[in-house]
């Protein structure tokens, strides 16, 4: 019997809406705007723009390639670097996250069903947590905190908080212990197959693949079969209820 449930964020409990894309060059502009305008950094808007948007790519790739994940900080840093601003515009970098990530902040959205979902499956007994790819780990809190999911997911962690990337076993083994449950007592919730699938699958967990917001990603890793499909949120308290044996 599933015991406990981990969640994925982005795509399974909350979307994004708009161009990711186009939203951080608005971060980056943003950034940018405020080194010059408040902290009077000496820097070339336009390079250190584009520099970020390079680190961010960067970033992007080596946490695919490595499971660990690199820090929107440190990308900033890198940029700064780059394009060789004052080094005292470095002391500003964890300052700069907040601003570069607002844009993104304020797009996503909490998807229909969730917090609904959430209250009846913790109302049931079910342990309830959180397990999100992210380069700041400040920013998924506040998207946890805004949305009003909080009481219900414990604990709430992320792959910028714990240093390991999904689908990678540890964060997952780390919230089982926590929970002091076997893993075959706890089912995986997302909506990419590489990440929260495979991940469940390496921990030796249920993987239930959530169709609601589609993720192109997935065309191009069918080969991971999830345990279980659901098209809704709302669908996994009944499913819930039953048992799965996951796949090893």
């Amino acid at each position: 019997m599933i015991k406990g449930i981990i969640f994925d964020l982005g795509g399974t409990l909350m979307r994004f809406q708009g161009d990711l894309t186009a939203t951080e060059r608005q971060g980056a502009e943003a950034v940018a705007e405020w080194l010059i305008k408040k902290k009077r950094v000496k820097v070339e808007a336009p390079a250190l723009v584009e520099a970020i948007m390079f680190a961010r790519k960067e970033g992007f790739a080596q946490a695919k390639e490595t499971l660990r994940p690199l820090l929107a900080r440190d990308e900033i840093v890198t940029a700064l670097q780059r394009i060789d601003a004052p080094p005292r515009a470095a002391t500003f970098a964890q300052a700069a996250v907040k601003i570069f990530f607002q844009g993104e902040e304020d797009a996503h959205i909490l998807l229909p069903d969730a917090l609904e979902t959430l209250k009846t499956l913790s109302a049931q007994g079910i342990k309830l947590g959180l397990l999100s790819n992210a380069s700041d780990d400040a920013l998924i809190q506040r998207l946890v905190n805004r949305s009003g999911m909080r009481p219900c997911l414990s604990p709430a962690f992320t792959s910028a908080g714990l240093g390991w990337q999904k689908p990678k076993a540890e964060p997952f083994q780390l919230i089982a212990k926590r929970w002091q449950l076997p893993p075959q007592h706890i089912a995986v919730v997302g909506d990419t197959l590489t990440a929260d699938i495979q991940g469940a699958h390496n921990a030796g967990m249920t993987g239930i693949l959530v169709t609601q917001t589609e993720n192109p990603r997935n065309k191009k890793n069918r080969r991971i079969k999830p345990d279980v499909t659901i098209a809704t949120l709302a669908n996994l308290p009944e499913i819930i209820s039953l048992t799965y044996t996951p796949a090893i």
